[in-house]
């Protein structure tokens, strides 16, 4: 029995909504490819977390300001 692939809609319109993806939609993936991919989805969770010091950093140092005032 083949297994049909299925995809959640993210964003837009039709955010939340369940759809069906055709056989010919499905390609191979490399093991290669996918060591790629996930090398770079560790850089953007390094990336994602500098930027959420730098924020938490930021908000500080406003609430610190603003008591100075």
């Amino acid at each position: 029995m083949e297994a049909s692939v299925e995809a959640v809609i993210i964003s837009g319109p039709r955010r939340g909504e369940i759809v069906r993806l055709p056989d010919e939609a499905i390609t191979e993936v490399s093991d290669e490819d996918l060591q790629g991919l996930n090398a770079a989805l560790d850089d953007l969770i390094v990336a994602i977390e500098r930027v959420a010091t730098e924020v938490q950093a930021t908000v500080e140092t406003l609430r610190e300001n603003a008591g100075q005032v």
